[in-house]
């Protein structure tokens, strides 16, 4: 299974998408997607524990990709896979370099057809 993380200053942005994402999957035991946008108490910004909170959340996922939107969501989630002190679940994280929505999307999309990391990657490198 993927964990796909949607980081984003603002909470609308990775809700929207998160819902857009999963109405076009259907309920895949393939993908999950979880929502880490704004501080956590509805302004916008970065939350690094919530950040990784959500990643500690799919540790059971084979693989966990955290797509981000800019600047300091890139540095925020940096930091939060640097708090991590489980090295299995720092092994299955990678920080996406694509765009938030449609790189996250096709990764979704991907992994309810493949559940090979390296296809995916291959596919989100081409937005």
């Amino acid at each position: 299974m993927f964990g796909i993380i949607l980081v984003s200053h603002s909470q609308k942005i990775t809700e929207g998408t998160k819902e857009m994402i999963e109405e076009m999957t259907g309920t895949s035991d393939a993908v999950r997607i979880t929502s880490a946008g704004g501080t956590g108490d509805g302004r916008l910004g970065t939350n690094t524990l919530m950040i990784m909170e959500a990643i500690e959340s799919n540790a059971d996922c084979d693989h966990i990709l955290v797509f981000c939107d800019i600047g300091s969501a890139i540095l925020s989630s940096e930091t939060a896979v640097d708090m991590i002190e489980d090295p299995v679940i720092i092994d299955k994280v990678e920080i996406m370099n694509c765009p938030l929505v449609e790189g996250a999307f096709a990764a979704a999309v991907q992994s309810t057809v493949c559940q090979e990391k390296e296809l995916i990657l291959k596919e989100l490198a081409q937005l």
